[in-house]
Order: structure tokens, then C-alpha cells, then sequence
């Protein structure tokens, strides 16, 4: 019973580390995905509200199956946690409220609040991981930031497939490989068997996507015909709308996915042991068989919108 509550718990979070991870990412970098930001918001506006129902479903849990590891993981990153929140709240705000007018005063100030937001999402929770690591929130929050962008490069790579987002992705590839991966070891310290391997692990798989993401096609150029600015793409470079680009898309997203799982790995290693509270089991009864439910609805979401971003949302 104990291993399926605990099983059940990592399922959620780390649902929500793949998923939202993309949409918080998209907010981080959305100064440098391409001048249409109405497009570039686009891409996420299916998903983000769907995603953070994971987040809600991963602390419902927490405060039903085990009181005493909340209590524990509260009082000892609370701070973090407080301002996870309230950066949550100014992201969603902005992305709600700037669409409702037209001047650019009034975007500019909610585009600043959704990048801000979602900055400050990604590094509370480094902070939060830091903290359970031993006290290396601020060399994990390196880590874990550079995590959260380039998975919403990668990402916004998919959906937009533009070479805006494409130029982005390389870079901050770069700058996780030798900034985020050494951060990592470094805010491990107290515990270095746990976190070098899954600091190597994180090496290789942001190899794999930088190979896969910097690889171009053999037609000349990046889409063998030259998506434009008239699809979106506001930076004059072409995409990969070709089968083999899209698939190697399909693979870098699964790269970046997979690296992003190390934040609430690395967090799940350095909890401490908690038991389960004497009236879990109708819980577990109830959230179990919900999970192919979820599952079912989220990539029923993610096939209906698997193409590429051609206009504005609502957003």
C-alpha cells in the first residue's frame, strides 16, 4: 500500500514537471521566440490550465495520503513555496488579461508578468529541490531554470516550427550542458552517489538533444522550402515541416522531457521517510482507477492539437 501511495503521488508530479514544464518554459522565453507573441502564446493556450490540474491533483494527494511529509516539505521550504505561488498567479494573470485590450502599454506590462511569473515558478521550485538536496537552492535553481526553458523551446520548436524558437533551444542547450549539469553535482554535495549519476544521465540526454535538435535537414536548408513570416514565423528562417524534421522534433521533445524529469527525481531521492495516514486507503481507491482516465483525456488534448500554430489564440 505504501509503495502504490508513493507511486501514485511521483505519478502526478512528475506529470506536471513534463507537461507544464513546456508551457512555463514557452512564458520564460517568450521575449525570444519571434515578434508575434499572440502566436507564440498560442501554442500553449490549449494546454496550460489542463496542465496545472496535475500540480492541484499532486498536492491534494500529498495533504490526504501523508500529513506529515507535507508538514515536513512546508516547514522546510516555505518560502520557496510562497513565492511558487504567488509567481503562478501573476503568470496566469497575465496570460488572461493581456489579450483583453489592444494598446501595446497594456501587453507589454502582462507579457512582462508572464515571463516574470513564470521565471519565478521555475526557480522556486529549484529552491524547493535545493533545499530537500541540502541546501543548494541557489546552484540547483540554475539547473532546474535552464530545465523548465528548454523544454518550452523545444517545445515551441514543435509547435510553431519556426527557427526562432530552433535558435533558442541551442543555445540554452548549451548553457544547461555547462552551466545547469555542473550546478547540479554542486548542490549535491552532501550526497554525491545519487547526484553524479543522475547528473551524467542529464549530460547524455541533453546530448542526444542537442544532436537531434541542431541536425538539419539535407535540402538546403532547415525545411527544404521556407516556412516564412506569413505562417508565423517572424524571424525569416524555415522550419522542419518535413517528415524526417518533424520526427527528429518528435525525438528532441522526448529528449527535453526526459531531462526535466531530474528536478522532481532528485527531489524524490531526498525526501525523508514519511508514512502513510491512517485513512489513505479510500484515497488511494478513489485516485487510482482515475489515473487511465487522465491519461485518456491528455492525449485525446495533445492529438486534437498536434499541428502547428497558424493564428492567434485567445490569449
Amino acid at each position: 500500500m505504501d509503495t502504490f501511495a508513493f507511486f501514485l503521488l511521483g505519478f502526478f508530479v512528475v506529470g506536471y514537471f513534463l507537461l507544464a514544464g513546456a508551457d512555463i518554459g514557452v512564458g520564460m522565453l517568450l521575449p525570444f521566440l519571434g515578434r508575434d507573441r499572440r502566436l507564440t502564446l498560442a501554442a500553449i493556450a490549449p494546454f496550460f490550465l489542463g496542465n496545472e490540474v496535475w500540480l492541484v491533483a499532486a498536492a491534494g494527494l500529498l495533504t490526504a495520503l501523508s500529513p506529515t511529509l507535507e508538514a515536513d516539505l512546508f516547514g522546510r521550504a516555505w518560502g520557496a513555496l510562497i513565492v511558487l505561488i504567488l509567481a503562478w498567479i501573476l503568470r496566469d494573470t497575465g496570460l488572461w488579461l493581456r489579450g483583453r485590450r489592444t494598446g501595446r502599454a497594456w501587453r507589454r506590462l502582462w507579457d512582462g508578468a508572464i515571463v516574470a511569473g513564470s521565471w519565478g515558478v521555475a526557480a522556486s521550485w529549484g529552491l524547493t529541490i535545493g533545499v530537500l538536496m541540502g541546501g543548494g537552492g541557489l546552484l540547483f535553481t540554475v539547473t532546474t531554470c535552464g530545465l523548465f526553458a528548454l523544454h518550452g523551446a523545444v517545445f515551441a520548436v514543435v509547435r510553431l516550427g519556426t527557427g526562432a524558437p530552433r535558435a533558442v533551444a541551442r543555445w540554452v542547450i548549451r548553457a544547461t550542458l555547462l552551466a545547469g549539469v555542473p550546478c547540479t553535482v554542486g548542490a549535491g554535495t552532501g550526497d554525491l552517489a545519487t547526484t553524479v549519476p543522475v547528473a551524467l544521465s542529464l549530460a547524455a540526454v541533453l546530448a542526444v538533444a542537442w544532436i537531434t535538435i541542431a541536425r538539419r535537414d539535407g535540402t538546403g536548408g532547415e525545411n527544404g522550402a521556407g516556412r516564412t513570416a506569413s505562417a508565423g514565423g517572424t524571424d525569416g528562417v524555415g522550419g522542419t515541416d518535413g517528415a524526417g524534421g518533424r520526427a527528429r522534433e518528435g525525438w528532441a521533445l522526448a529528449a527535453s522531457a526526459l531531462a526535466i524529469t531530474a528536478v522532481p527525481l532528485l527531489g524524490g531521492l531526498n525526501l525523508p521517510h514519511a508514512s502513510l495516514a491512517d485513512d489513505a486507503t479510500p484515497t488511494l481507491a478513489v485516485a487510482g482507477p482515475l489515473i487511465p482516465v487522465l491519461l485518456a483525456a491528455q492525449a485525446w488534448v495533445w492529438w486534437t492539437f498536434r499541428g502547428r500554430v497558424e493564428r492567434p489564440s485567445y490569449l
